[in-house]
């Protein structure tokens, strides 16, 4: 959670190629208001997308999306528990987007997140959550996860691996597990630069993706 009076502002653009298809989606941006100490609220801006595929190429804006941040545990206790950094995120899309790429339809989700300082330069942290998207008009019920691990290399520099998986995408559709990995760097306490790109490990996924991004803080 950002913290009392401190709103901070999230994006960027990001590149996958799905074989027979592409999308390109552009600013990203996530505005998070501190309005407690351990509560925020989030809102996702319009995010432009351009979806390339044997069809044609269609474009528009994507949905916006509400959220709220609950912070559980600050993981600066002691014990297991005490470390445990723990919040949850309640959110759901608004469907405002444009018909060519956008659901029309309102898509709630929830995540449970936790972290752990294992040292003064790794971290590693867990995401575990629930959808239920809708798809062709119907809706379903598809779990969550990832996994990564953050490492500092440099004063200002850190790099990220993360696996994530996802019951299923669509409708009656597969399993599908994304590895990504990045690099941040940190300009000053308030402004950060980040780096990213995956691939699938399962036969559905992005076969690549790249993203850029920045992060600051009011």
């Amino acid at each position: 959670v950002v913290g009392r009076g401190t709103v901070q502002l999230e994006g960027g653009g990001t590149y996958a190629d799905f074989g027979d298809e592409s999308t390109t989606t552009l600013p990203e941006l996530l505005v998070r208001w501190g309005i407690t100490r351990s509560f925020e609220l989030r809102f996702l801006t319009p995010t432009y997308a351009w979806v390339d595929g044997p069809d044609g190429s269609d474009s528009g804006l994507l949905s916006t999306a509400l959220a709220a941040k609950i912070a559980l545990n600050d993981g600066e206790g002691d014990g297991f528990w005490g470390k445990t950094g723990a919040s949850v995120i309640v959110a759901t899309t608004v469907p405002t987007g444009s018909s060519a790429v956008a659901s029309s339809a309102w898509q709630p989700s929830s995540t449970l997140s936790l972290a752990w300082d294992l040292s003064q330069s790794v971290g590693l942290g867990t995401n575990i959550g629930w959808a239920r998207p809708e798809d062709d008009g119907r809706r379903f019920n598809t779990f969550y996860g990832s996994v990564a691990a953050g490492i500092g290399v440099a004063k200002n520099t850190s790099v990220f691996f993360e696996l994530i998986f996802f019951d299923r995408e669509r409708d009656r559709g597969p399993n599908t597990t994304t590895f990504q990995t990045g690099v941040t760097y940190l300009i000053n306490p308030d402004l950060q630069l980040d780096l990213r790109a995956g691939r699938r490990l399962t036969s559905e996924g992005a076969d690549i993706l790249i993203g850029l991004g920045a992060s600051a803080r009011f």
